[in-house]
């Protein structure tokens, strides 16, 4: 591994570091790339393509998220998808979760109301869901 490809990586993870816990209100004005863009292409890429400045670093390989649906027999298995994002589902004969757990990463404990607050997050991992479905391609 290169420096420049090592260098890059560290910039990636302490960037996603800076802060605990993500503002809300920006947070929801966010679009489905925005959001990609932000959270998940240091891993998957800018592309989904799975080749992000993180992604070497990560021993269990990073998926090409623009073939969820060719893998999955040409249908985009929406449900199963948030259910990986949010961490309600884990893959394990894929190996251990690399992946962070978006639905507790984009939850506000400091919201006194928690189901507001779980709609929130849910919007949000609709939109990542809803991008993903977005850029498959053949």
């Amino acid at each position: 591994m290169t420096l420049r490809v090592l260098l890059a990586a560290v910039c990636a993870v302490l960037a996603g570091c800076i802060s605990t816990e993500p503002n809300s209100r920006r947070m929801t004005d966010l679009s489905g790339p925005e959001l990609f863009e932000r959270w998940c292409a240091s891993c998957h890429g800018i592309t989904g393509r799975g080749d992000g400045p993180v992604a070497p670093l990560v021993k269990a390989g990073v998926p090409d998220l623009t073939r969820i649906a060719f893998r999955d027999g040409g249908e985009f298995p929406g449900e199963d998808v948030r259910r990986i994002i949010d961490g309600r589902a884990e893959r394990p004969a894929h190996g251990p979760r690399d992946m962070p757990v978006w639905g507790w990463r984009f939850y506000d404990s400091t919201n006194p109301d928690d189901s507001a607050e779980r709609a929130r997050v849910d919007m949000l991992i609709s939109r990542l869901v809803d991008y993903l479905r977005s850029i498959q391609r053949q």
